[in-house]
Parts: C-alpha cells; structure tokens; sequence
C-alpha cells in the first residue's frame, strides 16, 4: 500500500510526490542553518508513514496538500528541529498571504466569504422583489386597444414582443454562474438572479397574453432585426459553457455589459415614455421599471466580477482584447439600432424621436465600456442623450431603495 495522489487546493488531484516534501523541509532547514539533506529525507519518510498509516484504515484515502502540511508541522514538532518546525510555519503562513485570491478555485466552506461585497447583490433583489399579479393592468388594456393610434400601438407591440425575446434567450446564465465560478457567495447571487428573471418571464408572458400578442411572438423568428439580435446574442454567450477561465471571464463581460445594461433598455426607455409624456400604459410601465432596477442591478454586479478579474488576471485584459470589445460593441449597438428601426417601422413616435433612443442606446454602450476602463466607442449628442435623463433618474438614482412607490 501507498499513497499514490494528492488533492491540491483547487481539488484537482495530482500525483503524489515523496521527493516534494523533502524539498520542502530541507528549504526550512537551510533557512535556520540547521539540518541536512538526509535530516529532511528522514522527516518526509515520518510524514509519509502517517499518511500510510490513515489509508490502511481508510484504504480510499487521498491526502490534501494542506493535510500535508499540517503533517510535515507536526514532525518537525516532534522531532530534534523545532526551530526547523517554526521556520516552516512562518514560510506557510507568509505563502498564504501571498497566494492570490483566484476567483475560479472552488471554496466548500461558507465563511469567510473572499468576496463580501459581492453578496451585497443577494439583499439588493430581495429588496426589489416584486410578481406582476401586484400591478393592475385592467387601463392598459384600453389603453392598447383604443387610446393608442395605429403607430404607437405597432411600436408598443414591437416593443413587447422584442422584451420578451430576450427574456427568453437569456434565461440560464446567471443560475450556471455557480458551476464556474464556486464560491457560495457568488452561487447566492447567481440563484437570487436566476429567480429574477424567472419572474420576469412570467410578467412578460402575461403581458402578452392580455395584450393579445401570443400569435405574435411566434412570428418574431421572420423578422430579420430580431434574427440578428439573436445571433448576436449568441456571439457573446458562446463561451458561457467553456471550460477555459478566460473565455468565461469573456462572456461575463459581454453578457453583463452589453445584454444585461443595454440590450433591454431602449425598450423600457419607450414604454416608460408612453407613461410619462402620455399618461398610459401605467401598469406595464410599472412591471418595465421594476424589471429595470434589476436588470441595472445584474449589470452592475457583472462588471464587479469584471473587476475582480481583471484585478486577478491582468494579462487576459489587453490592449487587443479591449479593440475587440470594441468591435463587439459596435456590432450590438448596429443589432440593437435595427430592432429600433423595426419598432417604429410604421413611423416614430412624437415625444421620443427614433434619434434620441439611438444616442440613448450609445451612451449606455458607452458608459458599460467606461466602467471597466475601456474608453467609449461612440461620440454621442449630448442634446439629445439629456431627454433622456428622467429615466435615469429612476432607474439608476434608485437602484438599491424603495422601487415600488408606484404601484397601482
């Protein structure tokens, strides 16, 4: 019988190497200036019979690195080098101060949280928790079928029925987030997300069915400004199964800046300007605002776990990465400029011109961009990008406080 593997912090497990732990204490040794080559040999055969012994009565037995360790401290304990022992000590602890947080290493006890400030998200949606059975949608009917004229109720449709699309594309990233990055603060808020969005699809479903709009969405797949958001959508989730970290840590990015902060929001923008240049549309605008807040919320939390890992592996973030961001921006923003386009295809809208949601659309392109230090990709008008700074105000001036003041 003999120990033939051992478990690394990760958890993978590698081969088991006698010769490894020798080296280790004979480093000790040389450090205090006491012991030699055969000293350390004999220690490391002590630590192996200890383990050997362990797996006779566990024969599936596999050591840890850190059982290990804890091992070679106690022979060095037991034995005549002490000081030895303390030097290996010091050399551990000062190793594990060194030892870089890696957000990707599996953790299987909840305390300490590594990263605290990421659970701040899990009580942000609990405090925004909402089900659309809350609001009363018995005006906006009306509203929809004999108040609105022929093109704001196409655009209203179109609207809708672009929300719903990406309601359902989008549906298992954040409830995946766990099985890649295993830390049980970070698997709190991915489930709490993924419960989210599970209620935003309820909404958006009801919402098209007492808008009588379920035959549309059927449709949508015909339409080709959809169509290429679709494939679009499909570019920057394509590495959300990959095994490799830093493809992963790619489709955080483009999933956080570009569909999460943006992709929804010149949608809410419209119905949210129904309600407030027109008056209508109440209860929809409610269910658009409070699926907002979240939506800023997902965001903001993804570019944190960007932060994280640029603060954790600066070398994936280079000068080429960030042109190729680029280019990824100004292809979402081309996508997103054509589903607007297929919005008002039966004419604009007086009180929010196709060019305002357009310049809406750059500056929060922009503004992702700018928050992981990536410069902007567009030059906007800032005329026309301040008309839309009331919806700013409500959704971001508010994004952790009492969203649902208007509740009907």
């Amino acid at each position: 019988m003999k120990i033939e593997h051992i478990i690394k912090r990760d958890f993978t497990t590698r081969v088991y190497d006698l010769n490894k732990i020798t080296d280790a204490v004979e480093k000790a040794m040389l450090a205090v200036g006491v012991g030699n080559k055969q000293n350390a040999e004999d220690i490391a055969l002590l630590v192996n019979q200890k383990l050997l012994e362990r797996k006779k009565i566990e024969p599936e037995y596999i050591p840890t690195i850190e059982q290990v360790q804890d091992t070679v401290e106690t022979k060095l304990m037991e034995s005549q080098f002490p000081e030895v022992a303390k030097a290996y000590i010091l050399y551990r602890n000062k190793r594990s101060q060194q030892r870089q947080s890696d957000i990707f290493e599996k953790r299987i006890n909840l305390k300490p949280y590594e990263y605290p400030n990421l659970y701040e998200y899990v009580p942000a949606i609990r405090h925004s928790y909402w089900i659309h059975s809350e609001f009363n949608f018995t005006s906006d009917i009306q509203d929809f079928k004999s108040r609105l004229s022929p093109v704001e109720k196409n655009a209203i449709k179109n609207t809708m029925l672009a929300i719903s699309q990406i309601e359902v594309a989008v549906k298992s990233f954040w409830g995946d987030l766990y099985h890649r990055i295993p830390k049980p603060e970070v698997g709190s808020v991915g489930s709490t997300f993924a419960e989210s969005e599970v209620r935003h699809a309820d909404a958006y479903s009801h919402l098209l069915e007492i808008l009588g709009l379920n035959s549309e969405f059927s449709e949508l797949k015909k339409k080709p400004a959809i169509m290429k958001r679709v494939r679009y959508l499909e570019t920057a989730l394509r590495n959300s199964k990959s095994d490799d970290n830093r493809e992963y840590a790619e489709a955080i990015l483009l999933f956080s800046l570009f569909i999460e902060h943006v992709s929804l929001f010149s949608q809410f923008l419209i119905i949210m300007a129904f309600n407030k240049h027109k008056n209508m549309l109440k209860g929809i605008s409610n269910v658009v605002e409070a699926t907002s807040k979240e939506e800023q919320i997902h965001g903001d939390f993804g570019i944190d776990l960007i932060k994280i890992l640029q603060k954790e592996n600066p070398e994936w973030f280079t000068s080429d990465y960030n042109r190729n961001i680029h280019e990824l921006c100004k292809q979402a923003y081309e996508a997103e400029k054509e589903v607007v386009d297929w919005i008002f295809e039966d004419g604009e809208i007086d009180f929010l011109p196709k060019a305002v949601v357009n310049e809406f659309l750059k500056n929060r392109f922009n503004n992702s961009l700018e928050s992981i230090g990536i410069e902007k990709a567009f030059e906007i008008d800032q005329e026309l990008v301040s008309q839309t700074e009331w919806f700013d105000d409500e959704i971001i001036g508010t994004k952790h406080g009492d969203f649902f003041v208007k509740r009907s």
